[in-house]
């Protein structure tokens, strides 16, 4: 019955979507206004709403599979097997048009995320509670203030350019929408908003999370439950935001502050990849927030680990020799690939196939958001680019030497040493989705590897890095505007 209850608010938010077939953004029958309208009236019902939200993460739109493969996919990292179920084949060979069905659906979900949190926000705010239930319905407005600012911030990665492609960052982003209405004089057509004016309100919602989120302890649930957003889930967010800003400061910052929480620790060597307690296992020391899912509550056949497991649903995605050739013998993670073969007639053979994601049984394997060994990366990038050598290696050699326990020390400076980082950005985040947003934040041309040898240069001036803005949005919304390098 509670997971019944935990669906209901996606379900009445189809509505109030970036619609294939809507005649405009949003648009709301008056059955539905009523049901909105009832969704958030109490703290019961925030806390179902909200975890309806959480829902939408799920998805194989986002978290679920399509934001973990598209940044592996047109990136140096993964490549699509000539044997196939036709899923994310024209992003491997960099010829994806405007019609795309993935690109439809993640930007459907996205949005649909921002209607939920939005609805959750401004009803939430407007709700009397008794003041022994006024601690919770704070942190759940924070929590939603949270996944309306991490929406936001997938969006810009996945439809527009990155934050330092112009000199102020004045270039397109994605429509920024923070108030959803529950009528038809409600219902907009908006345009798109600078990539500026996107960070800027997304860094104003993390910041007013962490304004309702306590930082001892969080409200309605354990800390031990990574897959809610705490206190130090949203700093560690708003610590990468303020990467991908090339704002220095505030981004070791805010890593620092996490760090120093010590409310999390990096796995051992022994448990990284193999051990009883390893990745794969949610609520795990490391991770800070993930996508959860249970026996009965999960993708199942598309799941994250059918599309990539071998003798799973579809086994499609194979790890790069290029990428595999990164790992030294001593390194850990390079179990999180082996050499093998498609499994299949007709397959590679021989393949490095991914095993990072193995639980094709009860699936009960956590996407992660953002992990420890990340905020480490964030600061040691963050103090490398403001000259702080010395205490950037030494973050570095945190996670380096965790997964390679014969690395050296690292004494490298400048620029080598901010490439240093940048490979161990690659080689930790792994399929995790990732790469692609290093290397075009970082403007970094590539090599797109495809099956049989077949190569695709990326220049860093690509404008094929980005999704398209999905035609039906065009056909019904008359401010949308196309993506450079699909019109």
């Amino acid at each position: 019955m509670m997971k019944q209850v935990y669906k209901i608010l996606p379900l009445i938010m189809m509505a109030l979507s970036f619609g294939s077939c809507k005649k405009d953004f949003l648009e709301i029958n008056p059955e539905q206004q009523t049901d909105v309208n009832m969704v958030v009236v109490d703290l019961p019902s925030t806390r179902a709403a909200v975890m309806g939200t959480y829902s939408l993460l799920q998805s194989a739109a986002y978290y679920g599979r399509s934001l973990v493969v598209l940044p592996e996919v047109m990136s140096d990292n993964l490549y699509i097997s000539r044997r196939n179920s036709n899923r994310y084949t024209s992003y491997d060979q960099y010829i994806t048009t405007v019609n795309d069905g993935t690109a439809s659906g993640s930007w459907n979900t996205l949005y649909k995320t921002i209607v939920n949190a939005n609805i959750i926000i401004s009803k939430g705010e407007q709700l009397v509670v008794p003041e022994t239930e006024s601690g919770e319905m704070k942190h759940l407005i924070g929590e939603a203030y949270t996944l309306r600012a991490l929406a936001h911030f997938d969006l810009l990665r996945l439809y527009a350019a990155p934050y330092n492609a112009s000199a102020d960052a004045s270039h397109i982003g994605i429509p920024v929408v923070i108030k959803s209405g529950t009528s038809k004089e409600d219902v907009i057509s908006p345009k798109r908003n600078t990539v500026k004016e996107g960070y800027t309100q997304l860094v104003s919602d993390l910041q007013k999370a962490i304004t309702l989120l306590p930082a001892a302890a969080p409200i309605g649930f354990s800390a031990s439950n990574r897959g809610h957003i705490a206190h130090y889930a949203a700093k560690a967010l708003l610590s990468r935001v303020y990467l991908y800003m090339g704002d220095w400061v505030n981004a070791e910052a805010l890593a620092t502050e996490v760090i120093n929480s010590n409310k999390y620790t990096l796995l051992s060597n022994a448990n990284y990849v193999t051990g009883s307690t390893n990745f794969r296992t949610q609520n795990n020391s490391e991770a800070i927030f993930e996508v959860q899912y249970t026996l009965t509550d999960n993708l199942a056949q598309d799941a994250l680990s059918s599309f990539l497991l071998q003798g799973a649903s579809y086994g499609d995605g194979l790890a790069t020799d290029d990428l595999y050739n990164l790992y030294k013998s001593t390194d850990v993670r390079r179990g999180f690939m082996t050499k093998s073969k498609r499994s299949g007639s007709g397959g590679e053979d021989p393949a490095f196939v991914i095993t990072k994601y193995n639980n094709i049984s009860t699936y009960e394997e956590g996407v992660k958001v953002i992990r420890l060994s990340e905020v480490y990366l964030i600061r040691a990038e963050a103090r490398a680019k403001q000259g702080k050598d010395g205490l950037a290696a030494a973050d570095l050699d945190v996670v380096a030497k965790r997964a390679d326990t014969t690395k050296p020390t690292t004494t490298e400076t400048g620029t080598a040493l901010q490439n240093l980082i940048l490979v161990e950005n690659r080689k930790e985040f792994a399929f995790e989705g990732h790469r692609l947003f290093d290397l075009t934040r970082n403007k970094a041309g590539f090599v797109k590897y495809r099956t049989g040898g077949i190569t695709i240069p990326v220049a860093n001036t690509s404008l094929k890095t980005v999704l398209p803005i999905p035609l039906a949005e065009m056909n019904a919304n008359p401010n949308m505007e196309q993506n450079q390098g699909y019109k």
